[in-house]
This record gives C-alpha cells, structure tokens and sequence, in this order.
C-alpha cells in the first residue's frame, strides 16, 4: 500500500496521520492489515482524534498485543534533550515528562473563573491612512513618550532642548535626550551619531579611544530614543557634542511586580506552525495530553491541574509564500485549511482554560506591525474555541499579571544591527528591547511598521511577564523583576532555518506560576 493510498484512508474517516504516523506503518510488513486494526480501534474511541500520531498507533497496537497475549515489541527510550536556554536557576526547573498514567484527574484551575482584561492592542483600532503625515506623528509619539521616561530619571531631570546648545560655552557639560537619526564612522574610527529632537539637531561624537563609549556606541540603532552627556563644542555650524555617556530609558532596577491572588499558572507557546511539514504534531498532542492529566507525575500533573491559561505568541500556521522554496515543505498548502488543522488541535485543550492568541508574521494578517488579531473569516475555528483573540504585540492581564506579547519579528533587524547577539540564544534580543522601552526601533529593515495614531510598540509601561517567539529557540532569564520568555516551537528544522544557521529547541514548554513567579520547564519533545 503507497503513501497516498494510506493517507487518503484515514482522511475519509475524518482522520489525519503525522509524518511520524506514517512510518510507524511504513515499518510494518502487514501496512495495510495493521492500518485497518488502527482505524478499528480510532473509530471505537468515545473521542475520536483529528490527528494520528505514531504514539497512538504505537499504544493501540500494544494494546492489541496484551490482549493476545502476544510479547509487545520494547522500544528504546529517547535520548534526553540537551538543556535549553541558560542553567536553570531558582526561579527555573527543567523537567522530562514520564510514561502515561491512568490515575484520576482534577484540574484545581476549573474551581477559578478566568480573568482576563485586554489592556492594550491595536484590533479594532487602526485608523492609518499610510500618508506622510501619518509617519510623522508616530515618530513624534515615539520620541514624546520615550523622552518622558528618560526625564523621569534622576540623572536626565536637567535635560536641555537640543536648540539650547548654541546658548552654552565650549566645553559646558550638557544633557540632551534625540532620537537617533543617522549613524556613521569617520575615517578615523570615531563614531558619529545624529541626533534630533522637535525643534533641534545636533553632532553626538563617540572617540574610538573611549572602550566603554564605544562598546555603548556599537548598541545605539537608527531610529531609537537616547540620553546623551556630552561636552558642548562651541563655534561649528551645527551644534556638536563630545559624548561622555550614552544612556537608555531602561527599565527601573526595581517595581513593584503583581501576583495572582489564586494558584494558576499560565504555559507560554509559540511558532506551531501548523501545515509545515515539520510540524511536531506528536509533541504538540503530548503536550495537550499532558494539560488534560493524560501523562506526567505526580507534581507534574498537579502543575497540569493548575494552568489557567494558554498564551500563544504568533506563528499559529505556516502560511503560504512566507519564505523561498516553502511550498516544498507544506503538508497543507490551503491557508483556510492550515487554520481549520490548528483549530480541531487546539479544540483538545481542557474547557477550563483560556487560550490567548497572537498572530506571527506567518499569520494572515498584514505584515506591519502592530498587527490586529487574526480575523474571524480566516480563522473562524480558533473563535470557536475557549479563545481571546489578540493582536501583535498585546498588553494583557491573566489573573492580575501583566503580560506584554510580542511576537518578535524585530529580532531579525536587532540580530543584524548590533553586535553579540545571534540566532541560538534567544532572550538577549528581548532584554536589548527592555532597555530600548520599543519593540521594533530599527525603521525601514524586516519589521514593517503601521503609522498608527500613536506607536503601540513603545514599552510604556514595566510588564510582569515579557513572552515572545519567532527565534525557534526556548529561552528564559529574569531582568529587573520582568520575565523574559522565549517560548522556542513546535517545527523541526526547515530549509530557510539551516540558510539561517538556526537550531530550533522544539518542544519545550514554560508555565508561569501566576502566584509565585516561578518559571517551571517541561520537555515534550
């Protein structure tokens, strides 16, 4: 029996077989017979999957076996995953989860109503008309609000209006807060940076034999929002500083974090991308099965018993078109289709919790960011669900916790932009965003932006919990009492990714406990 003849049988029992599935029955001499004992068993099931995977196969043929009291065939086990992201610290447990268990489950977050409050997100309320006029007073907010943060700092109150300088003597010690429009080295190795704010521009020198300045110099992108301490230098057409330090708004070093007054926790997922080939469609179900009790030990499925809510950081499907030579690799090449796939999925997370979903840039939704929330007439079967859906980046309350969600489609244009920092760790690009208080400061590279009526990319405010995607890569560290989480994939390597040089860490799934702030990490994969 081919491949398609295969396929084909379990698509007329409304059934779909992984990749994995498919050799699993590959690898029997019996295909057709073994094929037609599953299909058997699937149909008797009072839940019937959607997916097949090569672990239900493998059960319902071992299952089989102990009735006939045949000897079932031993499997080795799989070799462990190497630890992903940093060491795990005190507030970080990594963890692989063990074999089935058929104890009895009560998930402890079905006793608590979900409490869920949009805070900030642009579905709904894109006004842009894409004019010039439009750009400019982004910039102007932008520079507005992240200015304000800066003179909110107790080394910037004094700050002066860069059309200031001109009033001061040579050499007078002066701090000005510009955007960034314009970054150059000199043929002497010094770096220049222009700077403007709403009435005035300015020269910001850097001197190559300054290390730490330089260092500090190499961070700074086109477009971003910076303090500068600097000495006036008097007499020159144009206004010029000599630069003693650069400064950023930057998160405070400490806040007030908030804490969810019930025991919940919330696991952060990103980049399914569901209709890709790669697709993990088998350490995704495990995944569900895991938050329906189905698998896991004791405490692992007590911390089961505890997820509230599910938080999808875009990249939902694989989309069409995304990148060169995808269309080999799509299992499903309709974009309707990919959503329905991910929707009967997701459909199998328990009712008592409350999925959160973000688009990607693999996502049906405009490409300029913000990005509003994937539309109903696409994707009518994730509204179907127990789901908010959002747009990207969001700003959103789970039990009091203030989670901002960012797809990270930025990190591309960051990665090229300043040194140290690549592809395989992916939280540093996240804390470089912290401390810019934007999502996307780099204009005109990968990330488009919309001209909204005011940018809904600036960090206004310190979140609790900072959860992005799009690096395939699991990573995790706290910054200044916020939780920086890369929520890594559930795609194995693709053609683009290898052009890239990325190694994805698929599989791997955080949960924030809401009420202590602990990040646990279990592997699926």
């Amino acid at each position: 029996m081919d491949d398609a003849s295969l396929i084909r049988k379990f698509m007329e029992a409304d059934m779909q077989l992984t990749s994995d599935a498919l050799d699993t029955l590959r690898r029997r001499e019996d295909t057709e017979s073994v094929a037609a004992r599953v299909l058997v068993n699937l149909r008797e099931m009072e839940s019937r999957p959607f997916l097949v995977t090569a672990d239900l196969i493998t059960k319902i043929l071992e299952g089989e076996s102990a009735k006939t009291g045949a000897v079932p065939t031993v499997h080795p086990p799989k070799p462990s995953l190497p630890e992903a992201g940093e060491a795990p610290g005190a507030r970080e447990i990594t963890e692989k989860l063990p074999e089935l268990t058929r104890t009895k489950f009560k998930p402890r977050a079905g006793e608590f109503e979900p409490r869920v409050k949009v805070l900030k997100d642009v579905t709904g309320r894109s006004y842009t008309e894409g004019e010039l006029k439009d750009f400019v007073n982004v910039f102007k907010d932008r520079y507005e609000r992240l200015s304000s943060i800066l003179r909110k700092r107790v080394d910037f109150h004094d700050a002066i209006p860069i059309s200031n300088l001109r009033r001061f003597d040579d050499r007078a010690l002066v701090k000005v807060i510009g955007m960034v429009s314009d970054k150059r080295e000199t043929s002497g190795g010094h770096v220049v940076l222009e700077i403007e704010d709403l009435n005035g521009r300015a020269s910001a020198w850097v001197f190559k034999g300054r290390r730490e300045l330089m260092r500090k110099a190499a961070e700074v992108v086109v477009d971003e929002v910076v303090g500068i301490v600097g000495d006036v230098r008097s007499g020159d057409r144009a206004p010029r500083l000599f630069v003693r330090d650069i400064v950023w708004p930057d998160l405070p070093t400490t806040h007030e974090f908030s804490r969810a007054e019930d025991p919940v926790c919330a696991a952060l997922i990103s980049d399914l991308h569901v209709g890709s080939e790669m697709f993990l469609e088998d350490a995704f179900m495990r995944f569900v099965n895991w938050l329906r009790g189905g698998v896991g030990n004791a405490k692992q499925r007590e911390l089961a018993g505890r997820v509230k809510y599910l938080v999808i950081a875009g990249d939902i499907v694989d989309g069409v078109g995304v990148y060169p030579q995808q269309e080999e690799e799509l299992l499903i090449s309709d974009i309707i289709k990919q959503y329905d796939a991910a929707a009967k999925l997701l459909a199998q997370v328990p009712e008592h919790i409350t999925i959160i979903i973000a688009p990607g840039n693999h996502d049906a939704v405009r490409p300029t960011e913000p990005q509003p929330a994937i539309q109903k007439d696409i994707a009518g079967g994730l509204y179907d669900l127990n789901s908010v859906m959002v747009g990207n980046p969001v700003w959103v309350s789970l039990h009091g916790v203030n989670f901002l969600v960012y797809h990270g489609r930025s990190f591309d244009d960051l990665i090229a932009t300043m040194p140290g920092l690549n592809r395989q760790k992916s939280t540093p690009p996240m804390v470089k965003l912290l401390q810019k208080r934007h999502l996307a400061p780099v204009y005109g590279g990968r990330t488009a932006i919309s001209p909204e009526q005011q940018d809904y990319l600036v960090i206004e405010e310190v979140p609790d919990v900072f959860h992005c995607g799009h690096m395939h890569v699991y990573g995790y560290e706290r910054y200044r009492d916020v939780e920086v989480v890369n929520s890594g994939t559930f795609q194995e390597k693709t053609i683009f990714m290898r052009r890239l040089g990325v190694n994805p860490t698929p599989g791997i799934v955080p949960i924030i406990d809401l009420q202590t702030r602990q990040a646990r990490v279990i592997h699926f994969a």
